[in-house]
């Protein structure tokens, strides 16, 4: 630490390979539009909102029941909205069957987004 212009300046070095900023703290990428389930926006909102319920969690429980489940699925240009639909239709089954108020409450979010090039 040493004093400069009448401000204590530290310095810090990063321990992390890689971090998670909140777009709370660094701000939305491009424009936001309206809280769409197919923007950009919503996705990055449902990031944040996963990421602060996980970060929530009592991790000294006994027993967390979790599932994490990742994948990638080709779907040609001219069926994608078909693809979006079976999904949509999909989830909208299990929130029907088990939407009830009884048991356990489980919180499900689904991230769809088009995979960046592996040449990157």
């Amino acid at each position: 630490m040493r004093k400069v212009r009448g401000i204590t300046e530290g310095i810090y070095q990063a321990a992390a390979r890689s971090y998670w900023l909140s777009p709370r703290l660094v701000g939305r990428i491009g424009l936001r539009r309206a809280r769409d389930e197919l923007s950009l926006g919503y996705l990055l909102d449902l990031m944040e909102e996963v990421q602060a319920d996980v970060a929530a969690l009592d991790r000294t429980a006994p027993e967390l029941p979790s599932i994490g489940v990742s994948g990638e699925i080709r779907v040609p240009a001219e069926r994608r909205q078909e693809f979006l639909h079976d999904l949509q239709t999909a989830l909208q089954d299990l929130f029907t069957r088990y939407g009830g108020s009884e048991g356990d409450a489980f919180k499900l979010a689904v991230a769809c987004y088009p995979k960046g090039n592996d040449d990157e």
